[in-house]
């Protein structure tokens, strides 16, 4: 298949954050929602049920596998108005390697006009599920190839790359001596961060001057939440995603540790989002009462959740940050908090993403992330390609500091009204 099939490869659309948007946003609910139209969320078929990531099967197989899954659970049922048993026809004789079945996957899911959905090869999926387990290892950086450069847009705390001084905005120019403008985005992924602890050189570009770095890599715990109280007894609490086992953990004990502050903030910037049940969880932790989600699925099946009374949180003001980096997950958060509780939104339009995928181990150690349903907030509002509008517009550089961020200084201006007004 080789040149042949290349030839057709549909080009992948570059996705703010490379893997998070993949956007990781996976439905694990569980029985203490209070749900209405209850469904059914294991809508794999049930013939693939028993398929697993260690097993080995031929590449033709692992092509329909994907093509049947896409076609029976694929959120849109008209699979973008196509006949997808087209793509069966199509491809299916001609699959010989595992390299055909993945180019044949990713033209086939490229079809449906869909960033979200993606067919992960070994190493992406690995990764993903280190992401899901809330430990990444390398130098600590997300980037995204744009044309043929590749970009810097995220450096996690306590990071390599962080000691090494590698700033958000840089550009990757080589990795190990070699250049990254003709390299697909796979093979600089494995390049940076491959699991062996050894050191690696980086060539960065940083205003049209060129900086080599060598930086060892190491396993490096995904934060994703801290907080701090002020002086004058206002709780900062910073989301930087809502991915992981602990997040509804950590976000709970945080509540507790800041309930008898007079007024909170939550900073959703740049927060690409996570995972759906996670998010609904730390609305329910701050909701007596009330819708928390409306879910939409394939067959336009609208169901509700309801927040089950496990109320931890203190009534007080409630100012919310985002930006438009702020998205899926986190949008659920901010929307339901400003629909039931009043939450002030401050910052910038939220980028708009109201889709739920599945992440769906698939044979060859291989993933599938699949949409599967939209949601809607709870008064209503379809936030796709709209985002959510700020009650406050304050328009900031993504990359800020302490000392700059006209943004949180409002929200803390903001909560100091509020509470000298119930005073």
């Amino acid at each position: 298949m080789g040149a042949k099939f290349m030839n057709k490869e549909i080009q992948q659309r570059n996705i703010i954050f490379y893997l998070v948007f993949f956007i990781i946003t996976i439905i694990i609910f569980n029985l203490f929602f209070k749900t209405e139209n209850y469904i059914n969320f294991n809508i794999i078929p049930k013939t693939l049920q028993k398929i697993t990531i260690s097993q080995n099967i031929a590449p033709q197989r692992l092509f329909i596998n994907v093509w049947r899954i896409t076609k029976n659970s694929y959120v849109d049922e008209t699979l973008n108005n196509q006949n997808w048993i087209r793509w069966r026809t199509r491809y299916f004789k001609h699959i010989k390697t595992i390299e055909d079945a993945n180019i044949a996957i990713n033209s086939m899911l490229a079809s449906l006009n869909d960033p979200y959905s993606k067919f992960l090869q070994s190493d992406l999926f690995s990764k993903q599920k280190m992401i899901i387990d809330s430990e990444i290892t390398g130098i600590g950086i997300l980037f995204n190839k744009s044309g043929n450069e590749v970009v810097i847009n995220h450096i996690m705390d306590n990071s390599p790359a962080q000691g090494a001084n590698i700033l958000p905005g840089d550009t990757i120019v080589s990795v190990n001596g070699e250049k990254t403008d003709k390299l697909e985005m796979k093979t600089i992924i494995k390049a940076i961060e491959n699991t062996d602890n050894k050191e690696i050189e980086i060539t960065i570009k940083r205003n049209n001057l060129l900086i080599t770095k060598k930086i060892k890599r190491k396993a490096i715990p995904i934060k994703t939440m801290e907080y701090k109280i002020t002086r004058d007894n206002i709780g900062i609490i910073t989301l930087a995603n809502i991915m992981g086992e602990k997040a509804v953990s950590d976000f709970k004990d945080i509540i507790i540790k800041t309930n008898n502050t007079k007024g909170i903030i939550i900073d959703l910037r740049n927060n690409y989002g996570g995972v759906l049940a996670n998010a609904i969880q730390m609305a329910n932790f701050m909701m007596d009462t009330g819708k928390i989600v409306s879910i939409q699925s394939r067959i336009n099946t609208k169901y509700q959740i309801y927040s089950d009374g496990e109320k931890i949180f203190k009534n007080k003001p409630i100012v919310i940050l985002i930006n438009r980096n702020t998205a899926s997950a986190s949008e659920i958060l901010a929307g339901t908090l400003k629909d039931n509780l009043d939450a002030i939104l401050i910052g910038e339009r939220s980028y708009g993403k109201n889709s739920i995928q599945q992440v769906i181990p698939m044979p060859n150690e291989t993933g599938l992330i699949l949409t599967t349903d939209r949601y809607i907030l709870p008064d209503g509002n379809d936030i796709y390609g709209k985002g959510l509008e700020p009650d406050i517009v304050i328009k900031q550089d993504t990359i800020f500091t302490q000392k700059n961020d006209k943004q949180l200084r409002k929200a803390k201006k903001i909560i100091r009204e509020l509470v000298k007004n119930k005073e």
